[in-house]
């Protein structure tokens, strides 16, 4: 009797356990290109980074930095504002505006933290550094979200800022 009370027990706890793994994925998956502007809300997501990854990089190439030869930069980081209660990726953003830029060969990027790690005589020309902010009003009928990327080069020889950017995104949402 109490092997069949312990081989029940068993059992229920198998079922129990299967059916509870397999409904956390209740419909059908579609894929989706990954560039394409589908906002499923008003908060910032994937089709916000493409917007701003992709102004960003053309800004930059169309500057007269890249114009006449091959720069060395080096990211700095890209700070999020204070006020800010949603979460940006700042890591997916520089990499993402890194690995671009470097697929265009007309910038060379130097590693952060190989550089100091290095003895390294490569000599960095320019730094990549920026800001976002986000501003959101949570009304009866909408929901209104703002952000701002500002991105800009600096010359770390003469601490000049040699390019500047910034590229807004606002999303309102009807209730």
């Amino acid at each position: 009797m109490k092997r069949h009370i312990i081989h029940s027990s068993t059992l229920l706890l198998l079922i129990l356990f299967i059916g509870c793994s397999n409904s956390k994925q209740v419909g059908k998956v579609v894929r989706i290109d990954p560039l394409e502007i589908k906002d499923s809300d008003a908060n910032y997501g994937s089709e916000d980074l493409h917007i701003f990854i992709s102004s960003m990089i053309q800004s930059l190439l169309r500057s007269n930095i890249v114009s006449s030869s091959t720069p060395y930069m080096m990211f700095d980081n890209i700070s999020i504002a204070k006020n800010m209660n949603e979460h940006i990726d700042t890591k997916l953003i520089i990499n993402s505006i890194r690995n671009h830029l470097i697929k265009t060969t007309k910038i060379h990027f130097l590693d952060h933290d190989y550089v100091k790690k290095s003895k390294s005589t490569i000599t960095v020309d320019y730094l990549l550094t920026g800001d976002i902010h986000a501003i959101k009003k949570d009304t009866l009928h909408n929901i209104d979200n703002f952000y701002l990327l500002n991105l800009r080069v600096i010359d770390p020889k003469t601490s000049l800022i040699v390019w500047t950017e910034e590229k807004e995104i606002r999303k309102v949402l009807s209730k």
